[in-house]
């Protein structure tokens, strides 16, 4: 009699053991940056076709301040994303947006987004690097 309650504790551990090595698997996936090449390329073939050697000039120098030209880049606690270290609200409301997060998006897509911002708004949006 005495075994069948081991059994269920046994039991009860392997699932409590199973679940909490599922949730750290989420947990480091969802945290995982993209792997080369997995991004969404909206937007590349018009920035390099569309975008002058200027403005692509402009892009790699605040890229690189913002984030070392990282597009999987994520600042201040998860509020700047992506190469440009756009807000989700500055990058959905920017001309040419495709919605969404930048980081899902190649530095491409993510550069032609800056220079169109840029074009409307000016530096601003990037105070220490534009």
């Amino acid at each position: 009699m005495l075994m069948a309650p081991n059994r269920i504790l046994a039991g009860l551990l392997a699932l409590l053991v199973a679940l909490a090595v599922t949730a750290a698997g989420a947990a480091t996936t969802a945290a995982k940056p993209h792997a080369p090449g997995t991004h969404k390329r909206p937007l590349d073939g018009v920035f390099e076709r569309h975008v002058s050697k200027k403005n692509k000039k402009w892009a790699k120098r605040v890229a690189t301040c913002e984030s070392g030209g990282n597009p999987n880049a994520i600042g201040g606690g998860g509020t700047y994303r992506g190469a440009f270290q756009f807000m989700r609200s500055t990058w959905r409301t920017s001309p040419r947006s495709p919605g969404g997060d930048p980081i899902d998006y190649s530095y491409k897509t993510q550069a032609f987004v800056a220079v169109r911002l840029k074009m409307r708004s000016g530096s601003s949006p990037w105070p220490s690097c534009g």
